[in-house]
């Protein structure tokens, strides 16, 4: 039976009976989803929710779909759950998790408005005017957010979601071929809870594909106030070149992300901080760790702890699906490290793999938990490798060295700096890619002062016209 993916336009399921569809295969099951229209387009221009909530009830209403994740027996969560094992290939342990840190964003309200305080510096500027040097200031959302999401992780479209959300912009979410599941969920779960409700009715969701005609893609493009695009390169280029000119973009492009092992005196814990960073996801992450770097003199001692970490989370997050491609892309880059004689060890049935190999030997890189691990003396020989805008994060343990090298990582281009074990928690008051997202989500609305208001360096009523008939602007000077 092939699965049929709904439509939502305006936070109400559209009626597709009379739709062309395309047919996409997913782990060797098909799926069936509606190919947008005219009709569609029109609806989406026409739409204009009138949002006058607070933050205090966004957050409330989150938080409620969120306590509706949390149950077990939610059928929008159980549905979601084995939509990821059947058609993602993930584990249920991974596809669980999947549905439980959704609950955990979504129910988590002290953070939802630290988001906001840390990105905008007040939770209040989103409803009220604030007094902010000699003007009044307001963060009004830009409208309508186009979201093009990725399908290698699907809670970075949650985030996104939210992020318009929180900033109070109308969504339209374009869901990944390799993940159309997840949008859809979670708009049908604000649905669940309130149909009516102005956030609801602010979702639309749908598909289209780059590589077919984009007159129609391009019309929804076109009404855009802002666009959050997220995925490889030409997911990115695509975007781009779609993009109205005067409207912002926020790229999630392609990033890579290492971690520093700094002679720990806890081998167990340091390993198992990175075997944490290498599995989650199978490192399909912009997060996840390639390439580990050891500095000291254990590394044989690291090497071995850290093969009985990664087959201790065989079992308790299990690897997801391998495609034939994939299998046999992970066996010849086992042969051509071993060929190079090259310390490999892998987990059964391809669950792992880990390579020992020298600086600047890197080998194609086949993803799917296998990580090469790099013996070096001191930081100066890790930062070649380290790209500006390309490398995202880096996790280091113990926690301590942190310090000692946070400024030189960053000089040379690493966006952000975890402890081991963390790389997939993104704390409150952190940057995204090297920005505060929120803050691109808003305009910023000055209301400024009259010329009676005396300010700090000019202490006197500003009479412009005045002063020039009388030349007298050097009044206006400290």
């Amino acid at each position: 039976m092939i699965k049929k993916i709904p439509m939502i336009i305006g936070g109400a399921e559209r009626d597709t009976s009379e739709h062309e569809y395309r047919e996409l295969t997913l782990n060797s099951y098909k799926v069936s989803i509606p190919i947008i229209n005219q009709d569609d387009v029109e609806a989406i221009k026409s739409q204009n929710v009138e949002n006058n909530l607070n933050i205090n009830q966004i957050v409330n209403f989150l938080y409620t779909v969120g306590q509706k994740w949390k149950s077990e027996n939610y059928s929008r969560r159980l549905t979601y759950i084995r939509d990821l094992i059947r058609f993602l290939g993930y584990s249920s342990e991974m596809a669980k998790l999947e549905a439980n840190w959704i609950s955990m964003i979504l129910s988590s309200k002290s953070a939802l408005y630290d988001i906001v305080e840390t990105d905008l510096g007040s939770r209040h500027i989103v409803d009220e005017w604030l007094p902010q040097g000699d003007c009044y200031i307001k963060a009004m959302p830009k409208g309508k957010s186009v979201h093009l999401l990725a399908g290698n992780v699907p809670l970075s479209g949650v985030t996104s979601i939210i992020r318009a959300i929180l900033t109070k912009n109308e969504c339209i979410i374009k869901t990944s071929s390799a993940d159309p599941f997840t949008a859809i969920a979670l708009a049908s779960s604000f649905i669940d809870t309130d149909e009516h409700h102005p956030i609801s009715r602010s979702m639309s969701v749908m598909y289209w594909s780059h590589s077919e005609d984009i007159v129609i893609p391009q019309q929804i493009m076109n009404c855009a106030d802002v666009v959050v695009s997220w995925g490889g390169h030409d997911a990115i280029k695509w975007a781009t070149e779609h993009t109205p000119v005067n409207v912002d973009i926020l790229k999630f492009g392609p990033k890579k992300s290492i971690a520093i092992v700094d002679d720990p005196v806890d081998i167990t814990a340091s390993a198992i901080g990175v075997a944490h960073d290498i599995c989650f996801y199978d490192q399909q992450a912009c997060f996840s760790t390639q390439d580990i770097y050891y500095i000291g003199d254990n590394i044989d001692a690291f090497f071995d702890e850290l093969v009985e970490q990664l087959d201790i989370y065989m079992e308790i997050l299990p690897k997801g699906d391998q495609t034939f491609d994939e299998k046999a892309s992970f066996s010849l880059i086992e042969k051509e490290c071993q060929f190079a004689k090259y310390k490999v060890e892998k987990g059964d049935n391809q669950s792992w793999l880990l390579v020992k190999s020298p600086l600047g030997s890197f080998g194609n890189q086949p993803l799917a938990r296998s990580a090469y691990i790099h013996h070096v003396s001191d930081i100066s020989e890790i930062t070649p490798y380290i790209e500006n805008r390309i490398t995202q994060t880096v996790t280091v343990t113990p926690w301590e060295s942190s310090f000692k090298y946070r400024d030189v990582l960053a000089s040379n281009g690493a966006e952000r700096i975890v402890e081991s074990g963390m790389n997939n928690i993104f704390r409150v008051g952190g940057a995204h890619d090297g920005m505060r997202p929120l803050q691109r989500l808003v305009k910023y609305i000055s209301h400024e002062r009259p010329s009676t208001y005396t300010t700090k360096d000019v202490a006197v009523k500003i009479e412009q016209t005045r002063y020039l008939e009388e030349d007298k602007f050097l009044v206006f000077v400290p």
